[in-house]
């Protein structure tokens, strides 16, 4: 038998033989113990703690992993509660807006027939809504899940509610010019008496003239009153004439920039000049008997494109129907 193989025969008796022994302390009063093992059996023990050790560490990865999926999974669960219970607190607040927005619509139309604006049709009011949704929507609407589907309703509610909410506001824009457009003319329309607390001794159409008794057409009112009363402006307006003016004695013509003008003859004292606004109410003269008069009186006439019209046709309230004394 060749040497080297003698040699290698030898080594592994040897090594069989061979055996590692480890001194343990038992214990107080117990001396040490012991424990001898084939050398051999080493690394069978170093791999079997490795596994032990590689095992335990999986199983406990695995334990940890499961209980963090279970925390995750309850954390999830109260989440998605406390998102269904604000989408449901979402969802009334959204109702309620939607009430308030029907409300509103019912007093537009109101304030739109006041106003003497055209209704607005219900297609109009969809605000051309329509078209394909996004990818987005069509997802959520398609969704395995209620709230993520109610969720995207309800968005889409808001959604429509702040259009109608933008166009409301336009709306009420509009109706507001065309109010203050109506409360402008409404303001230029001869409306009440041109002097307070005083009586009609003449009213408009055809009379006795006063000086000849021949019968003769009266183109105003007279409102008698006491010498220094105020006269008003009846309308809004701008002073056209102030001064003197023939029969009228010291007259008063306001142009009220619709076609209308008013006259306030026989005052005693004027108070505002030619090309001066005026508002209605606003004092512009004093009552007098200048010019063709008998006694003091305020001869008021109202004028359409220059023709006189009845006064009392404008006057409103109370004093619509002036009594003769």
């Amino acid at each position: 038998m060749p040497r080297s193989t003698t040699s290698l025969a030898a080594r592994i008796r040897e090594l069989v033989r061979r055996r590692i022994s480890i001194m343990v302390l038992a214990g107080p009063g117990r001396g040490m113990k012991q424990f001898s093992f084939p050398a051999l059996a080493l690394p069978a023990v170093v791999l079997l703690v490795a596994l032990g050790i590689a095992g335990s560490g999986a199983a406990f990865l695995t334990w940890t992993s499961a209980r963090i999926s279970e925390l995750h999974l309850l954390y999830l669960r109260k989440e998605n509660d406390r998102l269904v219970t604000q989408l449901r607190e979402i969802r009334e607040t959204v109702d309620t807006f939607q009430s308030q927005v029907q409300a509103t619509q019912e007093m537009e139309r109101e304030f739109r027939n006041i106003a003497n604006l055209e209704a607005i049709s219900g297609d109009v009011r969809l605000l051309g809504v329509g078209g394909p949704p996004p990818l987005s929507e069509l997802e959520d609407q398609t969704s395995i899940f209620p709230a993520v589907r109610e969720a995207r309703e309800t968005l889409n509610e808001v959604a429509q509610l702040n259009r109608q909410a933008v166009f409301q506001n336009a709306n009420f824009r509009e109706m507001i010019g065309s109010l203050r457009e109506s409360r402008s003319e409404l303001a230029r329309i001869p409306s009440t008496n041109p002097v307070d607390d005083c009586f009609v001794t003449s009213r408009f159409g055809i009379r006795p003239d006063p000086f000849t008794g021949e019968p003769t057409m009266h183109n105003g009112v007279d409102f008698s009153a006491f010498v220094g009363a105020p006269v008003r402006a009846t309308a809004a307006g701008y002073v056209r004439e102030a001064g003197e003016s023939g029969l009228l004695g010291l007259c008063v013509e306001i142009d009220h920039d619709n076609g209308m003008i008013t006259r306030y003859g026989h005052n005693s004292r004027i108070l505002v000049t030619a090309g001066q606004r005026v508002k209605r109410g606003d004092i512009i003269a004093e009552v007098g008997s200048t010019g063709r008069s008998t006694s003091p009186h305020c001869h008021y006439e109202v004028l359409i494109e220059g023709v006189a019209v009845n006064p009392a046709r404008y006057i409103l309230g109370d004093s619509a129907e002036p009594v003769l004394f």
